[in-house]
């Protein structure tokens, strides 16, 4: 299993770096996470948390994506870090075994639920309640979080900008497991509706500026696995 080439690329989290394996993890196109302690029956993100240093395994086809711990200013160094992350890796792949039981993804809602629940209240609320609006997480579910948008929000013509450009962006860019915030809000109740009811006409409003820019994989580099 020697002859396995796995790739290290940094992102633009100091936190989190992408292994890049010559060959599927699991089948391309799925995608699955897991947290320190709710890997359930999966063999492989069970072995990789057994470095200290990883708090969160995502398997995406391919590549397997590692979230380390925080402490203060210090980020983990990746580079000093690949050639044991690879060990991990290739001497899993000669057992020959699946490397995750899907069964066991289910188990991670209810962390990644308050994961995205703690940036609503500390991030996208204070913001939002500037302008009379609040923004409450209704659950978290197949890799979507579904939210409500109250206050000023509800039937705001703005509110879709505030979701896509601001809310969603945000929380894509922090939570590995989301990759979409859907609104469930019924937007024609509420005190200011898309419509009036006598008028059909769209009520103005002003549009709220990017809370925070999403971020991606750079480019180059390498992990040293």
């Amino acid at each position: 299993m020697n002859d396995i080439k796995i790739k290290g690329v940094p992102t633009a989290q100091p936190t989190v770096c992408k292994f890049v394996v010559d060959r599927p993890i699991i089948k391309m196109g799925d995608v699955a996470y897991f947290r320190k302690g709710k890997e359930g029956k999966s063999r492989l993100p069970k072995k990789l948390f057994e470095l200290d240093y990883i708090k969160k395994v995502g398997i995406e086809g391919d590549t397997i994506v590692l979230t380390a711990y925080e402490w203060g200013d210090n980020y983990i160094d990746w580079p000093s870090k690949g050639k044991e992350v690879g060990k991990v890796i290739r001497d899993f792949l000669a057992l020959d075994v699946p490397p995750i039981v899907l069964e066991a993804i289910k188990e991670q809602d209810e962390d990644v639920f308050k994961e995205v629940n703690d940036l609503i209240e500390n991030l996208v609320n204070p913001s939002v309640n500037q302008h009379g609006g609040v923004v409450k997480l209704i659950r978290v579910m197949d890799g979507k979080a579904y939210v409500t948008m109250g206050g000023g929000c509800q039937g705001c013509s703005a509110s879709s900008v505030t979701l896509k450009k601001g809310i969603e962006s945000m929380i894509v860019a922090r939570v590995d497991e989301i990759n979409e915030v859907v609104d469930i809000t019924n937007h024609d109740a509420g005190a200011n509706p898309y419509y009036k009811k006598d008028i059909n006409t769209r009520q103005s409003a002003v549009t709220p500026s990017p809370m925070v820019k999403s971020c991606g994989c750079s480019s180059g580099g390498s992990c040293g696995c």
